[in-house]
């Protein structure tokens, strides 16, 4: 492939820094896919490998420099990955997503790990470009080693005020498929189980977790509250106090949007205070400390140490099974809406109208497509829920639109009775 390479770039006569791609067959045969005449975003890869500035040879090629070294100059030392950290929802499909970075906690750089990024805390994540927030490579003397070195950068990097796909990227880096070398294009669809922690397993596992640390939040933020006030009053107390009753606490854990009981009751002394946690009617006894973002826990007997961060009222929490994200359900009090689709004319996210599908007064079919937006480089093409009319559009083609806006009115049709 190196000397395919070469010989297209010399039949066309370029000079400067590129990169041609072929596909690889299981039969070791290659085919010449596309030839890009920049360096590739992997690029940190090659460089923490080599210990060479690519741009700078860009540069100095640029300049008609020679190279300034040749091919068998060149030394490859242990191993790198990359990760790019996007602004997306991997649970809707990997949709790009807009916001303002609230929080931004980056890893710390050191001779293991590089970030190359062009945001800071406050900037906008807009639909005018690539939603891109950063690149992460780590580099370590083997494979595993830096593996290892990937999973805890991104246990480490904390957003808030945007979705992103840190917990999926680490549920990538930690699973074993990825640790085993098992790689194909089919990788996400063949372990959609394990990096999204869907099954039971990961439920048992990780559902008590969350709620010891939503407990224990409650507990602290409780104790700030007592300070503040009265720390004898009842209205500061959490431990589900019942006359002549153990002490429950009720309440639903959302996990990748579905919703999951996981009672609580407490028991033992002040002393020796624990938990009986119920989830997929098995239960465990759990115990544990928090500590800033660290939650150390004891679940039947069995230490754990994991990290839980907070990001717009959701939290994700890192162990070396994976990340889950989570959330405790809120009282529902009513939005209004009667219908479970009364959001599908809705914008998903900041945009631009790029194509009205019908007229004014039409009548549509279910899944019929009506309206096209385009944000981040991707077409959104939003569908009839049902058979219906649609009455008006509230923007027309060219207009900038914001995430959750109302683009269509649109009137379902009543359905027969019986």
């Amino acid at each position: 492939m190196g000397n395919a390479a070469v010989t297209a770039a010399r039949a066309i006569n370029y000079e400067g820094a590129g990169t041609v791609e072929f596909l690889l067959d299981s039969d070791g045969k290659f085919y010449f896919m596309e030839m890009n005449t920049r360096l590739q975003v992997e690029h940190p890869v090659t460089e923490m490998i080599t210990g060479q500035d690519l741009v700078e040879w860009q540069l100095r090629v640029a300049s008609g420099q020679p190279l300034p070294l040749q091919q068998d100059e060149l030394e490859i030392k242990g191993h790198a990955f990359e990760a790019r950290v996007y602004a997306e929802d991997p649970d809707k499909d990997f949709m790009p997503a807009t916001g303002t970075l609230q929080y931004l906690q980056a890893p710390r750089e050191g001779p293991h790990v590089r970030l190359d990024t062009g945001v800071l805390q406050g900037d906008e994540i807009s639909v005018y470009y690539d939603p891109m927030i950063a690149k992460l490579i780590t580099w370590d003397e083997n494979r595993n080693r830096a593996l290892g070195r990937m999973t805890e950068a991104l246990s480490a990097y904390h957003i808030s005020g945007v979705t992103t796909n840190i917990p999926f990227l680490y549920n990538i880096a930690s699973s074993t498929a990825f640790a085993q070398a098992e790689l194909d294009t089919g990788f996400i669809e063949k372990h959609q189980t394990a990096l999204f922690h869907t099954s039971p397993e990961d439920r048992m596992q990780d559902l008590p977790l969350a709620s010891l640390f939503l407990l224990l939040r409650m507990e602290k933020t409780s104790a700030v509250r007592a300070r503040a006030s009265d720390p004898w009053s009842p209205w500061n107390t959490v431990n589900a106090w019942r006359l002549n009753e153990p002490g429950r606490h009720t309440g639903q854990i959302i996990v990748n949007g579905k919703e999951y009981d996981a009672p609580v009751e407490e028991i033992g002394t002040e002393g020796n205070r624990r938990f009986r946690i119920t989830v997929d009617g098995r239960s465990v006894i759990a115990a544990g400390e928090l500590n800033g973002n660290e939650l150390y826990a004891d679940i039947d007997g069995h230490r754990r140490r994991v990290t839980v961060v907070a990001h717009d009222g959701q939290f994700t929490l890192f162990s070396e099974q994976g990340a889950m994200q989570f959330a405790l359900k809120q009282p529902d009090y009513g939005s209004g809406e009667d219908s479970p689709d009364a959001d599908a004319f809705t914008a998903p996210m900041n945009g631009i109208i790029v194509k009205l599908l019908v007229e004014p007064g039409a009548e549509v079919k279910k899944g019929q497509a009506v309206i096209i937006m385009e944000a981040m480089k991707m077409e959104q093409t939003l569908v009839a829920p049902g058979d219906g009319c649609v009455e008006a559009f509230y923007f027309q083609v060219g207009d900038q639109v914001k995430g959750g806006e109302e683009l269509v009115n649109f009137v379902q049709a009543e359905t027969g009775g019986g």
